[in-house]
């Protein structure tokens, strides 16, 4: 005999859901952080601690990923539940058409989210310029040193007429003896 696992229910789904969000609300939140600390070792110029942020940064990227495909995946699930399209149903449409007591703290949720992101977007964007500008710097450096260690390492007067090809300096010592 062969036994089907029982559905979830609605309310079940809402529940796994509004968890979800619970926790990418929370990841966001720690993006956030995380952001304003890399903009605080771009200013200082800390390139360990950048690699650290950076691989904190990764891993929080991912777990947001895991988040999304989960939260769509319960998504899939409550528009089966209610008869909807899946194709055609945003979160907010499929919320707007169940009418369940959890959707207005989903709601609350999305929109915390979404203003999260958005704060998130203009710190990277930020971030981002601050980047751009250290590595010119570093860059025009670079460059600088480099022509410094490329000068002519003698003098040479200007308007002194020669080709830039000056015979070795011999000093007196090319006739010993």
């Amino acid at each position: 005999m062969n036994k089907q696992a029982p559905r979830e229910t609605t309310q079940e789904i809402m529940s796994a859901m509004e968890a979800i969000m619970v926790n990418e609300f929370r990841v966001c939140q720690s993006l956030m952080t995380l952001l304003q600390q890399e903009r605080q070792a771009l200013i200082q110029k800390d390139a360990d601690a950048l690699t650290n942020l950076i691989e904190q940064k990764e891993s929080l990227l991912d777990e947001l990923g895991s988040g999304e495909e989960s939260r769509r995946s319960q998504m899939e699930k409550l528009a089966q539940a209610g008869g909807a399209v899946i194709e055609a149903a945003s979160l907010t449409d499929l919320l707007r058409r169940l009418q369940l007591t959890a959707t207005e703290r989903i709601y609350r949720l999305q929109e915390g989210i979404y203003a999260l992101q958005n704060k998130i977007r203009e710190l990277n964007r930020a971030n981002h310029a601050l980047a751009e500008i250290n590595l010119e710097r570093i860059s025009a450096l670079q460059e600088y040193l480099i022509s410094l260690h490329t000068a002519s390492s003698y003098y040479q007067p200007s308007g002194s007429g020669q080709n830039g090809t000056l015979p070795p300096a011999s000093y007196g010592m090319d006739q010993l003896g």
